[in-house]
């Protein structure tokens, strides 16, 4: 009797590379991002995103492992913000959706307690950018001027 040959299985994150490599991608921007939700509609934002491709904002959600780059993150959000009036709900859902993962973190047990103000301080500039992503560039700036460190994390 024959046996069975055991199909390798394919992960999610696989199937998204190899979606991109077939169609020549090396990166994600709009188009991309829509035709993979569209054709792979089984596969999370989240596991596009972990791919290993360079996924363009908005579409890569907001980065905050840093101050340096939430700061960049959220520049790119309010230059989009202006230009884009159609992704306008889009980017508020990314960061309301960020804002939101700060602040879980922020009142986690488990931290400590200068995880736990680094978090807390992203969600301030979260709200910053939320109240008006116009002003957040500027804003920032002027934090930097008399807080140049906390860009350097």
């Amino acid at each position: 009797m024959p046996r069975a040959i055991a199909k390798k299985r394919v992960t999610k994150k696989q199937r998204v590379v190899d979606f991109a490599a077939s169609r020549g991608w090396s990166r994600i921007g709009e188009s991309q991002w829509n035709e993979l939700r569209r054709d792979l509609p089984d596969i999370s934002a989240e596991m596009i995103r972990r791919a290993g491709l360079p996924v363009e904002a908005p579409w890569s959600g907001v980065r905050q492992h840093t101050f340096a780059d939430l700061n960049e993150s959220l520049r790119e959000y309010s230059q989009i913000y202006q230009t884009r009036p159609d992704l306008r709900p889009y980017c508020r859902e990314q960061v309301i959706a960020a804002k939101d993962r700060a602040r879980w973190l922020a009142v986690r047990s488990k931290l400590d307690d200068q995880l736990r103000r680094r978090k807390e301080t992203m969600v301030e500039w979260m709200l910053v950018w939320l109240s008006d992503p116009a002003l957040f560039p500027a804003w920032i700036e002027t934090l930097a001027r008399f807080h140049p460190a906390v860009l350097l994390d």
